[in-house]
């Protein structure tokens, strides 16, 4: 079977560009800024002392209390923002937000960094009214304390929002961009790749300066990917003293010589760069992340099937190329690759690989038996993607109100931070069948919906119709999608628009990074 495939952007730009914005509030709203002026009390800096220790222990009801305590003793921006932090680590309601964004409000008024990264956190994790999203990126553009990353970020959340105005604001950003640190132009070179903007990317970074680092060359890479200009990757890859691996060369030129008509030699280079047996696992799960972005089909499924033997490498793998095929936004791929890997000796039986396999299934129309759903889930109570998955097959039987209780009574709860944004979108679709209308709204409206596949997207529009809420376009109001993506295979898989290499730490380090900011406050 052929896994059908259809990325719209760069993969390894687009995961790089999200660890780099997110970056900006890495440290999250909890962490004082230096130079804010304001710091708490020997007595409040205890009580946040204990705050953290009573969240180590798992006791998250005492550590609000303790959080409330410090708030009210002695309101210095310190105290806010460990609460704030707190609170979005917490099951988000309506009236939760609420008081988040309050408190990040509150918290803007600072006027260093600190503040800035309180309106990019607010904006970044969808909590402002879409009415208020315009004012919010406003502030953050006027605000003295914001830097260049954080002026990428609202650029590429104001793309997102606006799509028939994101040629202008990429020009714009192109304009902000020249003669700045090459730094900030690797960054704006990262956000104008994911966009398709590959021409006003091309003059951001030379060529000298692509060779000084893994992410300079993996940033100016993916320009050249994506505008097929192989002559001057395989130029680039001739060079002495790349500041990447040799892996990843062999790959990179072996894609470059097939794009050149070398297809032969190409595929072998490639294949000798996989399978090499001295590549450590982590930087497998880099090599495979920018083979699933190279529009080659065949050699990608090939190998894949293959390193899925490998007990050492298989996970690895799966989370390094995941991301890269949900670029896709078609349901229909990530099946077929759940489908690999449970088949696979390595992976067949883990259970979070089975539930999203099953999830997948779900999503696309097909049946599955919720009775079978919990066991899973009852092998591995603590994961997040079994009981969602379960949860969705409730619903689909029927069982919405038994769907709900699995949501709301069993421990531990679900946090929305660390929650993907397809398991995200399951909770509001619970919420829609069973009457909770007002929540379910809140809780779609802070999915990323150019996140989710285009089925799931469709999903979640047609739970929040049958509410009487407001349709969600499967668009997600962020970019175009089709009702039905075109099945033509891995190729797909960011064909139009390349990929960036992962090069800074290897595909599973972001993945580690991406999931460490989810966790705080990005």
């Amino acid at each position: 079977m052929t896994i059908v495939q259809r990325v719209p952007v760069m993969v390894v730009a687009s995961m790089l560009a999200a660890a780099s914005v997110t970056a900006v509030v890495a440290q999250g709203p909890g962490v004082g800024a230096a130079g804010s002026g304001e710091v708490a009390t020997g007595a409040v800096a205890a009580q946040l002392k204990l705050a953290g220790e009573l969240v180590a222990k798992g006791d998250a009801a005492e550590a609000e209390k303790v959080l409330r305590g410090a708030v009210a003793a002695d309101r210095t921006m310190e105290s806010k923002r460990a609460l704030a932090d707190f609170l979005m680590n917490r099951p988000m309601t309506r009236e939760l937000a609420a008081e988040v964004l309050r408190l990040l409000g509150e918290l803007s008024e600072d006027q260093t960094k600190a503040g800035a990264e309180a309106l990019t956190v607010g904006l970044m994790r969808r909590l402002i009214p879409p009415a208020e999203v315009d004012g919010w990126m406003g502030r953050l553009r006027s605000h003295p304390g914001v830097t260049p990353l954080m002026l990428v970020a609202v650029d590429r959340i104001e793309m997102g929002m606006k799509p028939g105005e994101r040629g202008e604001i990429a020009a714009r950003a192109v304009k902000r961009l020249e003669g700045a640190a090459v730094g900030d132009r690797e960054d704006g070179v990262r956000m104008l790749t994911e966009m398709g903007e590959f021409k006003l990317a091309l003059p951001l970074l030379s060529r000298e300066e692509a060779v000084m680092d893994e992410g300079k060359l993996g940033a100016w890479s993916a320009v050249r990917i994506g505008l097929e200009e192989w002559g001057e990757i395989l130029e680039v890859m001739a060079m002495p003293g790349l500041p990447i691996s040799e892996s990843m060369q062999k790959l990179l030129k072996g894609r470059a010589l097939i794009g050149t008509g070398k297809v032969e030699e190409g595929r072998a280079l490639c294949q000798e760069a996989c399978r090499d047996g001295k590549v450590k696992p982590e930087e497998r799960a880099g090599l495979f992340a920018l083979l699933a972005s190279l529009r080659e089909p065949a050699l990608f499924e090939e190998e894949l099937r293959l390193v899925l033997g490998d007990s050492g490498a298989a996970g690895l793998v799966m989370r390094a190329v995941v991301p890269v095929l949900r670029r896709s936004r078609d349901a229909r791929v990530m099946h077929h690759l759940y489908e690999l890997a449970a088949g696979s000796a390595v992976l067949g039986k883990d259970p979070e690989v089975q539930a999203k396999h099953s999830y997948y299934r779900m999503i696309l129309g097909m049946p599955e038996k919720a009775a079978q759903l919990e066991e899973r889930l009852n092998a591995a109570p603590l994961a997040a993607g079994p009981r969602v998955t379960y949860v969705l097959g409730l619903l689909q039987e029927g069982k919405g109100e038994q769907a709900l209780r699995e949501l709301q009574i069993r421990k531990p709860p679900l946090e929305e931070s660390k929650m993907e944004p397809s398991q995200i979108a399951v909770v509001a679709g619970v919420l829609a069948a069973t009457g909770h209308g007002q929540d379910a709204a809140a809780v779609a409206g802070r999915v990323a919906l150019p996140a989710l596949t285009v089925q799931e997207a469709e999903w979640l529009g047609g739970q929040l119709e049958k509410a009487g809420l407001l349709k969600v376009p499967a668009a997600g109001g962020a970019g175009v999608a089709e009702a039905e993506p075109r099945a033509t295979g891995w190729q797909r898989s960011v064909a139009r628009y390349g990929f960036d290499l992962l090069l800074v730490a290897g595909a599973y380090a972001l993945w580690v990074i991406w999931r460490k900011f989810i966790r705080k406050s990005a």
